[in-house]
Order: C-alpha cells, then sequence, then structure tokens
C-alpha cells in the first residue's frame, strides 16, 4: 500500500507548518510532497494573520517528517530556494528531492511534478533546463519512459484552466496548458493550489476534466491545514481530504 500526503501554499505559515508535521505523525503516509509555495517570496501576505517562519526555520520545521519529502515549484519559490536548499542540507547531508517536470516512483504509484510557470523558476531549476516552457518538450519523454505508471498522478501548483476549482480570468485562474495536458493524457489524479480563495468560497474541492480527477486544496493561511491524502491499494487509488488545526 502507498500512502502520499500532499499540500499546498504554505508560504512559510508557521501554523501550517506545525499542522502539518502533526498531520503526517496521525496518517503516517509513504511519502510527503510539497506542492509548491512552501516558502514565500514578497512579504507578507495580504490576508492571514499568523505568524511567518524564516526559509530556514520552513527547513527545519519539516526534519521531524521520517518520510521522504518532494518538493513541486510555485511561483513563491524563487531565490529563497538557495537558503532553503542549504538548510536543508545540513539537516539531511543531501539535496532536498525535486519534482520539476520530472518522475519519480513511490510505492507502486507514478508521479509526475510539473513546473510552475509563474515566476523565478532559474533558482529551482538549479541548472537544469526542461528545454522548452510547453509540456510538449518534456511530458512524452515521461509517458515513454515510465508508460502508464507516469499517468497516475500529476502535481501541479496552478490549476488546469476552465474548472470550478479556481477562478476564471484572475491571476489564479491556472493554465491553460496544463488542461491541454491532462486531455491529451488523462491522468487519474492531479492535485493542485494556487487558487486559495475559491474552493472555500464555493466549497467544490475537486472537478473532472474527462476522467481526470483534479483537486485544489484550497489552502487557509491561519489554519486548518488543508491536505490530501492519496491511497494505493490492490492496484487501485483514491483519495481523502484532509484537514490538520
Amino acid at each position: 500500500m502507498s500512502r502520499i500526503l500532499i499540500v499546498t501554499d504554505l508560504h512559510q505559515r508557521a501554523v501550517l507548518y506545525e499542522a502539518l508535521v502533526k498531520l503526517c505523525d496521525e496518517v503516517k503516509p509513504s511519502a510527503l510532497i510539497l506542492g509548491g509555495d512552501f516558502l514565500h517570496g514578497t512579504g507578507l501576505l495580504p490576508y492571514g494573520k499568523t505568524r511567518q517562519l524564516t526559509h530556514t526555520q520552513c527547513a527545519v520545521e519539516l526534519h521531524p517528517v521520517t518520510v521522504p519529502i518532494l518538493f513541486v515549484r510555485g511561483n513563491h519559490e524563487d531565490e529563497n530556494w538557495f537558503e532553503f536548499r542549504d538548510a536543508w542540507k545540513i539537516l539531511h547531508g543531501s539535496a532536498p528531492l525535486r519534482l520539476n517536470g520530472s518522475f519519480a516512483e513511490i510505492g507502486k504509484v507514478g508521479v509526475i511534478g510539473f513546473p510552475c510557470a509563474m515566476g523565478q523558476e532559474e533558482a529551482f531549476s538549479e541548472g537544469e533546463p526542461l528545454g522548452g516552457e510547453h509540456y510538449g518538450y518534456w511530458l512524452p519523454t515521461l509517458l515513454r519512459d515510465h508508460g502508464d505508471a507516469a499517468k497516475q498522478l500529476w502535481v501541479m501548483h496552478e490549476p488546469p484552466t476552465g474548472t470550478r476549482l479556481s477562478s476564471a480570468g484572475s491571476v489564479v485562474e491556472g493554465h491553460a496548458w496544463w488542461r491541454d495536458a491532462i486531455e491529451e493524457y488523462q491522468p487519474q489524479f492531479v492535485i493542485c493550489g494556487h487558487d486559495h480563495f475559491t474552493p472555500i468560497k464555493s466549497d467544490v474541492w475537486q472537478d473532472c476534466i474527462g476522467g481526470t480527477k483534479v483537486i485544489n486544496l484550497g489552502q487557509h493561511m491561519d489554519g486548518p491545514l488543508h491536505a490530501t491524502l492519496v491511497v494505493e491499494k490492490d492496484g487501485v487509488m483514491g483519495c481523502e481530504r484532509l484537514e490538520m488545526s
């Protein structure tokens, strides 16, 4: 059995990091994926009142989590990545595991972490460019190399456009290319974030694009923490929405 815990949009908020460590201890996942904006690049957010951690403190807060942690970039990961990465190396003796247009296998679940099309990606990519912005430059290679496993779970910070999970015409609407990729390849699950408000306001947390189930975690800056647990057992995948104060 594989149990993959996924969160997005922590934005260095102490209350969310603390809740995440508590949730990991409770659900005992096989791995944890942070789906972008776990750091914060532009000072205090215009909403929320709770304390923000430093980039180094974020790495320290995650240290009690003993399962593998994989990182997907959001629009707020820029040069702050270097401070977080260096603190992580000191704590763990190795670099943090990035999913940036790349594939990982967690138990029997194949995961693709999408790059983020917004913000400054040079720091997070660490000199490993994908060869082009459009998914056609890198995604077909992953699908060719890993087959059906590469169509199980996709994690992307920005939502695909045209669902009920983000606000149409807004800066957090998401990415039309990601919708194109989903329509073309039909993965089983897509987990995203970026638009904090729409799922909370509408109380709609998932939508479908063809046969693909898309979930936006709709993070709240002052808690409770919103997360999803993807579970694979005997070849069948499912997911559960979780909250932790």
